[in-house]
């Protein structure tokens, strides 16, 4: 897993990516969180180890700008002081986890394992809107022909009831499967329904 710890603390920053890195996970380091959020967008979506306490921006901050950004990490707050009322705000805001200082490895682990399946889930979401972003790119012409196709009747038997010629019946049907980027009408139609065009 690819995991962004963000803290201003040389020593834990050092401490806890060699622990991380020692445990298989690719880790990467910044001292202030205007600095992560520079690269943020550009980074492979992974854990955010956000300190609370940072020097230019504090954790909540942070957590609130990464989320404009739209991107699929997931967020553990990590505290030398622990206070309730911002735990609850990280929450809130859709942290995975609020960790106080020193940390206890079996917490820090388990909150990693939650924020992998929260990163999964983010990324099959984003896939599905990027595909239902897809179908409702299509033409009305594209559309009425899958529709026209959704029936199961052949190319010659739609073109004749479109007043189209076969050969623009299979250029559109081809033109579909291109944008949609599947290998065959059948998946472009799954598609359809699923946005519930057809």
């Amino acid at each position: 897993m690819y995991i962004h710890i963000v803290d201003d603390e040389p020593q834990l920053l050092a401490s806890l990516s060699l622990i991380l890195r020692r445990e298989g996970h690719d880790v990467q380091t910044f001292p202030t969180g205007e600095a992560f959020l520079a690269e943020a967008a550009d980074l492979p979506s992974g854990c955010v180890l956000l300190d609370l306490r940072l020097p230019d921006l504090d954790g909540l901050e942070v957590q609130s700008r990464l989320s404009a950004l739209d991107t699929d990490h997931a967020v553990v707050l990590l505290t030398g002081f622990g206070e309730v009322p911002d735990a609850v705000s990280a929450m809130r805001a859709g942290a995975i986890d609020f960790l106080s200082k020193p940390y206890r490895r079996e917490k820090l682990r388990d909150a990693l394992t939650r924020a992998g399946e929260r990163i999964e889930e983010n990324e099959r979401l984003r896939a599905e809107r990027e595909k239902l972003g897809a179908v409702n790119s299509l033409s009305e012409r594209e559309l009425e022909v899958l529709r026209a196709l959704a029936t199961g009747k052949q190319s010659k038997v739609v073109a004749y009831e479109l007043g189209l010629s076969t050969r623009t019946i299979d250029m559109h049907r081809a033109r579909i499967m291109k944008r949609l980027n599947v290998a065959n009408i059948g998946a472009a139609l799954v598609m359809a329904k699923e946005a519930k065009l057809i």
